[in-house]
Order: C-alpha cells, then structure tokens, then sequence
C-alpha cells in the first residue's frame, strides 16, 4: 500500500481510486466532519455518523479530480453541510406528515373507521416483509412488531449494532415506498404504533 507523505500524495493517489487515500481522508477529516454534523442535527451521533459516511461513499464513486488539497476539504464541509441540512428538512416534512396521521387518526371521530385502515395497513406491511431478505424481515419484524431495541436485536441475532440499524433503514425504505402510493398519509402514524422509527 502506497504511504501519504503530504496533501499531493493524497490528490495523486485519490486520483488513482487508492486505498491508501481513503484511509488518510477517514482517518483525517471523519471525526471533525462528525463533529461539524452533529451541530447542524442537533448532537445525533448515529445521523452524523452516517451522513459522513454516505458523504465519503459519494466522493469515492464521484471518482472527482480536485487540484488542490483546499479545494477537497471545501467539498467535504459543503457536502456535509447540505446533506445535513437535507436531513433537517426531511425529518420536519416527517414531523409534518406525522401530525396529520394524529389528526386523521389517532382524533378521528370514528375510531372504528380507521382501526379498519390500521388493520388493512398492517395486513398490506407484512405482505411487503415477504419480499425482504430472511435476515432483514426478522430484523424489522423484532423492531417493528417486537420493539426490540438495536442492542437486542444485536445480542439475539449476533450482528453488530451498525448492522441492525443499516437492515432496520434498508427494510423501512423498501416497505414505505412498495405502499407509498396508497397509503402515504397513513404510514408513518402506523410506523411509530408499531415501535420506535429508527
């Protein structure tokens, strides 16, 4: 593996796609990136932590020719930045969509109505869970349907924690956008019924 001496070692090997750089760029700039995350969504070490990482992953298959190590540094907090404040946006349109299943459901005047929908919505997910991986339908079914905590699910299926929350995330998206044409205003009510939402 190639050694990084300084930041032209760095441009010329993350030219090359080389490892190496990789693990200097990690090593160097994900703790600070984490830390600059975590102040723009509000001290969430796992969102931060992912956000950074999805970041590093866009730059990798970006395959980008930066001239100088100043302009890859200036990518990487703007990157950051917007990606986080992406996140900030989604999670207030969740918020949104959130109050509305409380008005539309939780304060229904007809509660018998919409124990019918809950019960519909519940039959439609777990016709959806059969399309996931046997590893991840049991992994959502104990979160979801268990509220089995990460750490739980971790210890009884011998996977890590990053792991659990990587299938939990994977499977809510898979199942939210199956039953997103029907059911949009309905789910994410429905989600936090089952347990916690992430």
């Amino acid at each position: 593996m190639a050694t990084i001496e300084n930041d032209n070692d760095c441009l010329e090997l993350l030219r090359k796609n080389d490892t190496a750089a990789w693990q200097y760029l990690i090593r160097v700039y994900y703790p600070v990136l984490c830390r600059f995350a975590k102040r723009i969504l509000l001290d969430n070490d796992t969102a931060a932590e992912d956000a950074i990482m999805e970041i590093f992953v866009k730059l990798w298959r970006q395959n980008a020719d930066f001239t100088c190590m100043q302009q890859l540094k200036q990518y990487l907090y703007t990157s950051t930045r917007n990606h986080c404040l992406n996140i900030v946006r989604s999670k207030q349109r969740e918020k949104i969509r959130h109050e509305v299943f409380a008005e539309t459901y939780l304060h229904a005047d007809d509660p018998d109505e919409h124990e019918i929908i809950y019960a519909e919505l519940l039959a439609e997910i777990r016709k959806e869970m059969v399309s996931l991986s046997p590893r991840m339908r049991e992994v959502f079914y104990l979160a979801y349907f268990k509220k089995m905590s990460n750490e739980e699910i971790a210890g009884h299926l011998q996977l890590s924690n990053q792991t659990v929350r990587n299938q939990k995330t994977t499977a809510l998206s898979i199942i939210r956008k199956a039953l997103k044409p029907k059911w949009e205003t309905y789910l994410p009510g429905l989600l936090i019924c089952l347990g916690k939402f992430y």
